[in-house]
C-alpha cells in the first residue's frame, strides 16, 4: 500500500501483491501460468504462441464469453492495444490489473515507461525479444512458451511457460532442464 500526499489530501493506492494464476483457453489452445511479480517478460522465437496469447486476451476483452475464449483470473487481465501515442494516458487509467503489452510497442523500452511501471499498482506482462534495460525485472520472471500436444486439430494444444534462466531455488523445473 502506498499513501500519497497531494495538496494535503491523502490518497491510498492499493498495490497488487502475490501470485496470480491465469488460465486462458479455447477449444484448440490453452495457456496456464502464474504471474509472481509486477514485471514478467515473455521471450521466444516466432510462432511459439506469444502474440496468440495477447490476441486471445484481446478477443475476450472485446467479446467476452461469446468470443469462444475462456479466462480464469482473480484480477482483471488487460491488453494494451491502440495508437502508441496514447500509451501513457491509457496505462495510467488502468488499476489493479495485469497488463499485457506485445512487442510491437517501442515505448516499453523508454525510461518514462519504466518510471510509470515502478509507480503503478498493476502487474505487467511484456512480450519482447529485446532486453528491457530500463526496467528492474528478475531473471526468474523471464519466460518462454513451450507447446505440448502433437496435433493442432482437433486436439487442444497446451502452452506452458518455462523459465529462460532456471535455477533450483523455489521453482519446479521440467526434468529435461536437469541441474544447472
Amino acid at each position: 500500500m502506498r499513501v500519497d500526499n497531494n495538496n494535503d489530501e491523502k490518497k491510498v493506492l492499493l498495490h497488487m501483491r502475490g501470485k496470480h494464476r491465469i488460465i486462458l483457453e479455447t477449444d484448440r489452445v490453452k495457456y496456464d501460468f502464474t504471474i509472481r511479480r509486477n514485471i514478467t517478460v515473455i521471450q521466444g522465437d516466432s510462432a511459439t504462441g506469444k502474440t496468440t496469447l495477447v490476441d486471445l486476451l484481446n478477443l475476450y476483452a472485446l467479446n467476452g464469453a461469446g468470443s469462444g475464449v475462456r479466462l480464469q483470473s482473480d484480477v482483471p487481465c488487460v491488453v494494451f492495444s491502440g495508437p502508441q501515442i496514447y500509451w501513457k494516458a491509457v496505462l495510467e487509467s488502468i488499476g489493479n490489473s495485469i497488463v499485457f503489452i506485445d512487442e510491437d510497442y517501442s515505448f516499453i523500452h523508454s525510461g518514462e515507461f519504466a518510471e510509470m511501471v515502478r509507480n503503478s499498482e498493476n502487474y505487467y506482462v511484456l512480450i519482447s525479444r529485446q532486453p528491457l534495460y530500463n526496467l528492474p525485472y528478475s531473471t526468474k520472471e523471464i519466460y518462454g512458451i513451450r507447446t505440448s500436444g502433437k496435433d493442432h486439430f482437433p486436439m487442444q494444444v497446451y502452452h506452458e511457460f518455462y523459465p529462460i534462466y532456471p535455477d533450483d531455488h523455489g521453482y519446479d523445473l521440467p526434468k529435461e532442464f536437469g541441474k544447472i
